[in-house]
């Protein structure tokens, strides 16, 4: 890998700008990090500045969330080499070959992610392959945990990969829930949706946009699955997914489609599986492990059962009380209306838990949002986080704390709805 680059800045130390500023100083590379938030990070190998402290450099890394930094706004003015997180993680991935001969999936999108991630690992897993698969559940090798569990900041899959090196495992193939976008490593790159966008980068731009990367980094020869609502130009590779689609839900909720040349799926989800939630998503999964070769019969091995993601409209059963756990990272205020929409036919009493861990997400739920549905909702509702104390009710500090309430409140037989954003 050759930059043209004398020193290179790296802005935010908070999602992945010290592994970056390590990897490139490995590589030889004069660099140095920027605390653009005020975290106060030290590191004893990556000298760390603020802003008004920066030396003169000719190259700027940055995420493609941030807002119109100073640094990154005079950057973009003077017509220097400004490049994504996700374009340096991918070519520094490239350039050390920890890839190399291995297949690699990234998937990205509004939400499903995690869910797609879950079940293709399954699926190539039924297929024969060894896989590693780095989502926000955690990092796990073969359906087992390894190591820490990492944010999926772009930048983590390289600490992924180094995981599972430093546990002697061979992965054939990894899948890489990606945050924002693509970083172009993919043989298979997945954009699961693009609805329900949202604003990012102190609002100059739309969450689809960063999405995008994932066809603009696309290297040559790979396949991009989305959904059957758009067509990719400039003739890349595709296959598409959802009514009109090459894989879609025919009659009897059987999978069918083109691509699976005149064969069909029957998924036997477990009984009570929230369709509406994960439908999509397994359908995504199976679109792609079909392009990459798995058989029909391995598809449906993988989604025999499935019962859910935890933190992702999954029912369950917690001290005697009908759990509906709708807590995890991508929680949207659509995502708490779904979920109290779905409790709706539960005749006895029902809790909320709602609100945000902060310390734990990057953008929470809107707190004047939030406070509208606790307010109108009918039952008992346990706040967590700062940005609702102002909202008179029962106030938690965290998910484990506002569950404990939760419980206190109610009796066997009744409900607890769990809707917390927060990184599991």
């Amino acid at each position: 890998m050759e930059l043209n680059a004398s020193r290179i800045a790296i802005l935010d130390v908070n999602h992945g700008g010290l592994v970056l500023a390590r990897e490139l100083q490995s590589l030889g590379y004069d660099t140095f990090a920027v605390d653009v938030y005020g975290s106060g990070k030290e590191s004893e190998d990556i000298r760390i500045v603020q802003a008004d402290e920066a030396p003169a450099f000719d190259m700027l890394v940055a995420p493609v969330h941030m807002a119109p930094y100073k640094l990154l706004y005079d950057a973009v003015r003077r017509g220097m080499p400004v490049l994504t997180h996700h374009r340096m993680a991918g070519m520094l991935i490239e350039a050390t070959g920890r890839l190399k001969g291995v297949k690699s999936v990234e998937v990205t999108g509004t939400y499903g992610k995690t869910t797609a991630c879950a079940l293709l690992g399954r699926m190539l897993q039924a297929k024969g392959e060894h896989v590693l698969v780095h989502a926000s559940m955690g990092l796990t090798f073969d359906g087992m945990p390894v190591g820490e569990r990492l944010s999926i900041t772009p930048a983590n899959m390289l600490r992924a990969l180094d995981c599972a090196k430093k546990a002697g495992l061979h992965p054939t193939a990894c899948v890489f829930e990606v945050s924002l976008g693509g970083c172009g490593t993919a043989d298979v790159g997945i954009i699961t949706t693009l609805d329900r966008d949202y604003p990012v980068a102190g609002g100059t731009k739309r969450s689809y946009m960063a999405k995008m990367q994932m066809i603009e980094h696309a290297k040559p020869r790979s396949t991009i699955v989305h959904q059957a609502t758009y067509r990719l130009t400039g003739g890349r590779d595709e296959i598409t997914f959802g009514e009109g689609g090459d894989l879609f839900y025919g009659k009897a909720g059987m999978i069918e489609g083109p691509l699976l040349e005149g064969e069909t799926i029957y998924p036997a989800f477990a009984p009570g599986l929230d369709l509406e939630s994960y439908g999509d998503p397994a359908l995504c999964a199976a679109a792609a492990a079909l392009s990459m070769g798995t058989s029909p019969e391995a598809v449906s091995d993988a989604l025999a059962g499935f019962d859910g993601i935890p933190g992702r409209m999954k029912r369950g059963i917690i001290q005697g009380r009908e759990l509906l756990d709708n807590s995890c990272s991508g929680l949207s205020i659509d995502g708490v209306l779904r979920a109290l929409e779905k409790s709706g036919g539960h005749p006895g009493r029902k809790v909320l838990v709602l609100g945000e861990e902060k310390y734990n997400v990057c953008e929470g739920l809107d707190p004047a949002e939030a406070a509208r549905i606790a307010e109108a909702w009918a039952g008992e509702v346990v706040l967590v986080g700062d940005r609702l104390l102002s909202v008179s009710g029962v106030h938690a500090a965290s998910l484990k704390e506002g569950l404990r309430e939760a419980l206190s409140r109610t009796a066997p037989g009744d409900m607890i709805i769990s809707c917390v954003k927060t990184w599991r």
